[in-house]
């Protein structure tokens, strides 16, 4: 079965969030949604982060990981030439990072080759990374803030499908320090009025 035919079943479970199955095709990049009971389990201990109780529940914790990657918007950055080519990139090539730089008052960031960090940082720090703003050195356009609202169950299935790719290529360029000019492609923050 390859990927462009795959069908992954997700339910949203939890909080204010409604409960939902949503059957993806991955080749057609469509969704539906239609409402199904409310699964979330009761506990009397208040979870430590307050959005525990939401979370993306599939056949197995790669399948919730890919669906939350591919609705995450992850490949935007993620993934050389994702956006150009309308998300039209072979599974094999996703998520190696992107040599197109994001500039802004911060400088110049890149967006990691998220395959390679997988393979060489444990679940645990993958989880600290994302909840805590990469220890509150991270820089846009990463959406830290949705990042640290998603659930730990959530973080570790994305990590545990990032995991099943494999470690691909070679890193990303290093970041350049506001006022200084980068050497590559750059997106502009905010964007230059016309």
């Amino acid at each position: 079965m390859t990927h462009s035919s795959r069908r992954i079943l997700v339910t949203l479970v939890g909080g204010a969030l409604a409960a939902a199955s949503c059957t993806r095709a991955a080749s057609s990049g469509t969704a539906t949604t239609t409402p199904s009971p409310s699964s979330a389990a009761a506990s009397t201990r208040p979870p430590v982060n307050p959005n525990e109780h939401r979370y993306a529940q599939a056949e197995s914790d790669s399948a919730a990981g890919e669906y939350l990657v591919m609705v995450g918007s992850c490949n935007d950055c993620h993934t050389q030439g994702w956006i150009d080519r309308r998300g039209e990139v072979p599974v094999a090539d996703r998520l190696a990072g992107n040599n197109v730089g994001y500039r802004g008052s911060w400088g110049t960031v890149y967006a990691a080759n998220l395959r390679n960090q997988v393979s060489r940082q444990s679940e645990d720090r993958w989880v600290q990374i994302l909840s805590t703003q990469d220890g509150g050195d991270g820089r846009p356009p990463m959406p830290w803030w949705n990042m640290a609202k998603m659930s730990d169950r959530d973080l570790r299935n994305m990590y545990r499908y990032i995991k099943t790719l494999g470690a691909k290529g070679t890193g990303v360029p290093r970041g350049v320090p506001a006022g200084r000019e980068p050497t590559t492609p750059v997106i502009t923050y905010p964007p230059k009025a016309p």
